[in-house]
């Protein structure tokens, strides 16, 4: 056992490659697990692999005038309520804030309206800083940016028919 232990280390010494070394470490642990009765070690056939990568940082161009989706998403886009309104038409009123702050911001909407097979529409409805504007009900893919600085945001949303969605934006 002696022996084997030493021409280990001998090995261990020289010029050998880390994996030669791990594969003679597990295999002497073997030989005296086997000696003793009871084996321990990982195979020697297993590879070490690297976990893959779980946050990558990546920059994607934002193009509030491109019929594009992003990915990831940017920002937080969701509708907070409905409120009936006089007229019963679909219309939609916009919130927007900074999603570290939380303060109120103003910002510019394209709104691309999205088809049964999920395609957007080439001609977005364009929203300059109203508040609330007549739209037709449905699925839209949103793109919004703060007027001030670069902040985004961008997702999907559904608008419900004769009534006035409201719709939050925190801006990223």
């Amino acid at each position: 056992m002696k022996k084997i232990l030493l021409c280990a280390c001998i090995l261990a010494m020289t010029a050998c490659k880390t994996t030669d070394i791990r594969n003679i470490a597990d295999s002497v642990s073997d030989i005296a697990g086997a000696a003793q009765g009871n084996s321990t070690s990982v195979p020697t056939n297993q590879a070490y692999s690297h976990p893959t990568q779980q946050y990558a940082k990546t920059s994607q161009t934002f193009r509030i005038t491109k019929p594009t989706k992003m990915n990831p998403e940017i920002g937080q886009i969701r509708p907070l309520r409905t409120e009936r309104n006089p007229q019963g038409m679909t219309k939609i009123r916009f919130e927007a804030y900074h999603l570290d702050s939380g303060a109120p911001m103003q910002s510019n909407q394209y709104l691309y309206q999205v088809s049964a097979e999920g395609w957007l529409s080439e001609e977005p409805f364009v929203n300059f800083n109203s508040k609330l504007v007549t739209i037709n009900s449905g699925n839209y893919y949103i793109k919004a940016q703060a007027d001030t600085g670069k902040f985004y945001a961008s997702g999907m949303v559904t608008l419900e028919r004769g009534v006035t969605n409201i719709v939050s934006f925190d801006l990223q």
